[in-house]
């Protein structure tokens, strides 16, 4: 079973590349989720909006890092999420996501002391605030945050700032946050051996361009720096006498990446949505990835509302880390090493498709008129090396 989904959501750092793929394909089926099709509908003073989400995902796989790079891993995860936003006055504006993550893996055996036969259950809670308020022509914003698991601990805080230039046609934006984790070190024998630290520091810088009645360019520039303990303590390395150990990896990581996205209405039923990615860090991983969602509209509803439907098309390829290998190749003269295949070479492709609908300005009375969103998704993961996952998820926006 592949337990290294146990870093928490809240470490933006870890997003990119290397985060192990369940926690990834969970966080951005939800996202996508409560992003709409088309623009935000403004919300008016004291105005607040709840959106219920659920995900479930479900992989399984033959290279669990727990047991040395082989062995199962089959996992279950159960992520309820409620997303609030409160319009306070004309200046403010609060946003809070409250989440918890039930995961299923008899993996979860491996890294305590109480071992059974039997799959076992792990969970995990974490929670984000952020406020926001409008100064002239900029916005900005602060966040602060948690998430807690029974051997992790992560405290995140942040700052924002964006603003319009050429009639609104051009928008630029900073985002700051820093986390301070803790992580008691389960060894592979499922032994705590204290606690440790980490700190992490990222920072995105963003343009959105408008280029034409049709046509809408995003570019981001993401940079990340990460010191302390960034091993896993219960992921094990089989090394060449065939001894079993700890994996090592380097105290400190950085990370860059660039993103392109365009959007262009070749009507008002049909907007493909094109995005590339391209990552670098200093632990050797090179990757680059596509992601392709032509939105093609089913109705429309008074206000500016309607249902879409897109298919979902992604493909990502990546080099290996340098401190990555096989089962059998390391010896403990090598002063790095690990069997995470997460950070080997790979390539990968996630097919799915998802629907969505809004009720724009309009609405009707009642809970009719309170129901501003449905949201449905679903998608299918498959990695070279044998990891296949399934990912559906489902949301409902309301407004009081």
């Amino acid at each position: 079973m592949h337990l290294s989904h146990r870093r928490p959501l809240l470490r933006g750092c870890a997003l990119p590349i290397a985060l192990p793929l369940a926690l990834v394909l969970a966080l951005a089926g939800l996202a996508l989720l409560a992003a709409p099709a088309g623009a935000q509908e403004v919300m008016a003073d004291g105005q607040i909006d709840v959106d219920f989400l659920f995900n479930y995902y479900q992989q399984d796989g033959e290279h669990s890092p727990v047991t040395g790079g082989i062995g199962d891993e089959d996992m279950d995860v159960l992520s309820p999420v409620i997303l609030v936003s409160w319009k306070v006055n004309e200046d403010w504006t609060l946003r809070t996501d409250l989440g918890v993550d039930g995961i299923t893996s008899a993996s979860v055996d491996a890294i305590d002391d109480n071992v059974s036969s039997a799959s076992r259950q792990d969970s995990r809670a974490y929670a984000t605030v952020t406020g926001s308020r409008p100064l002239g022509t900029s916005t900005v914003s602060l966040t602060g945050g948690f998430s807690s698991e029974y051997d992790y601990q992560s405290f995140m805080a942040g700052a924002g700032w964006s603003r319009d230039f050429n009639r609104r046609n051009t928008n630029l934006s900073a985002n700051l946050r820093m986390y301070a984790d803790t992580v008691e070190l389960y060894d592979i024998d499922g032994v705590k051996r204290g606690e440790d630290d980490r700190d992490s520091l990222d920072l995105t810088l963003g343009l959105t361009q408008v280029l034409g009645p049709k046509t809408l360019l995003t570019v981001e520039l993401y940079g990340a720096q990460q010191d302390g303990f960034l091993s896993t303590p219960f992921h094990e390395v089989i090394l060449t006498d065939g001894d079993r150990v700890a994996e090592r990896l380097p105290d400190s990581r950085r990370r860059t990446a660039l993103g392109l996205g365009l959007n262009h209405a070749f009507s008002d039923r049909v907007v493909p949505r094109v995005r590339y990615r391209l990552y670098d860090d200093d632990w050797g991983i090179q990757a680059q990835s596509v992601e392709l969602e032509p939105r093609f509209r089913l109705g429309e509803t008074t206000g500016g509302g309607g249902s879409w439907i897109y298919p979902i098309l992604r493909w990502h390829t990546q080099t290996g880390s340098d401190y990555f290998g096989l089962p059998g190749v390391f010896d403990l003269e090598d002063r790095y090493f690990t069997a995470d295949r997460d950070l080997s070479e790979l390539t990968s492709e996630k097919y799915g498709l998802g629907w969505h609908w809004d009720a724009g300005a309009g609405g009707g009375r009642g809970w009719r008129g309170r129901l501003r969103r449905l949201q449905a998704r679903v998608t299918w993961y498959s990695r070279d090396d044998g990891l296949e996952s399934l990912s559906a998820s489902f949301g409902v926006g309301v407004r009081f």
